[in-house]
């Protein structure tokens, strides 16, 4: 029995040097290209940690914010916002936990990312800021707009989930999963799986674009390399959003709100027409637009017809 004991012991230190050494060639190897650097952009430093953000253009202010996922970044406007600054003063963010902002280690819940928005409008653009934003970011700019009227201007979202999965709330199989995600050693081993090149071509394959052809490989790795700054620190944002703590009813924000709302879905994602009848059920003056042949991404996909919608 104590020889079993001794080997499995064995067994386990050896397998956590080979994690730790893997998870460090991951880390330097990600990065290497420099994809996403801070040479361009400015550091606001917000009560939870620094966010990096960039300026251009002039005009009105316009704030784009990316999906909330760590392998998102403000990449995700890149064919986009040169047009767009020509009308507007652009701010694009990358989030906390996301890209090359700070990624603390913390539970990343909804009114987290009111609070970060609020105090970036209040903060840095200093006036009432339009807002457009993809996937499950739309959840809490339509809070910020309610709790925060005067911030929020004109908003606009893409592709925003489904009401129905911003209910589900933390029970004990997904909190299990955030506290292995947030592990130092094996969480990090099961983040860099999670967040592997191979899988991020899969998403970009199967749920970001609807003609594969269309994907370039700059966008890949970018999506790659955003996961991997800091090391494997975006783990702790993705342990909360596969916890559910980002989760929240949003039904009655977008019922109460008189923003001028917009939603712009990419015509081949699942259940799209379901999702808008949904989000128009709820506030009828809510105007919706279909991109043919995009999914998740239109405004990478297709940026020329996504700039037309807007």
């Amino acid at each position: 029995m104590k020889k079993r004991f001794k080997t499995l012991v064995k067994l386990a230190i050896w397998s956590s040097i080979a994690m730790y050494f893997a998870n460090k060639f991951i880390e330097s190897s990600a990065t290497i290209n420099h994809l996403l650097n801070k040479d361009n952009g400015n550091i606001y430093n917000s009560r939870h940690g620094d966010i990096f953000y960039t300026v251009c253009g002039q005009g009105s202010p316009l704030i784009l914010i990316h999906d909330l996922n760590p392998t998102s970044s403000q990449y995700e406007w890149s064919s986009v916002i040169k047009k767009l600054a020509q009308d507007h003063t652009v701010y694009a963010l990358d989030l906390l936990g996301c890209g090359r902002s700070d990624k603390p280690n913390i539970s990343y819940v909804n009114y987290l990312f009111v609070q970060l928005l609020h105090y970036f409008v209040d903060d840095i653009v200093g006036e009432k800021a339009d807002v457009i934003a993809t996937g499950k970011s739309g959840s809490f700019v339509a809070m910020t707009a309610k709790l925060y009227p005067d911030c929020i201007g004109k908003i606009t979202l893409v592709n925003p989930e489904s009401f129905s999965k911003q209910v589900i709330l933390p029970d004990w199989k997904s909190k299990a999963a955030k506290a292995i995600l947030d592990c130092p050693l094996l969480g990090v081993t099961l983040y860099y799986l999670l967040t592997s090149s191979n899988e991020i071509e899969y998403d970009f394959c199967e749920k970001y674009f609807y003609n594969p052809f269309n994907i370039n490989r700059k966008a890949i790795q970018t999506y790659y390399e955003s996961a991997h700054i800091q090391n494997g620190d975006g783990r702790h944002l993705l342990a909360s959003i596969t916890g559910n703590y980002v989760n929240f009813d949003i039904k009655n924000a977008f019922s109460v709100i008189d923003n001028d709302i917009h939603i712009i879905f990419g015509a081949e994602n699942n259940n799209a027409k379901e999702i808008s009848d949904s989000y128009q059920k709820i506030n009828a003056s809510i105007n919706c637009t279909f991109i043919e042949k995009t999914k998740m991404l239109p405004q990478l996909e297709a940026p020329e017809k996504f700039l037309s919608c807007l």
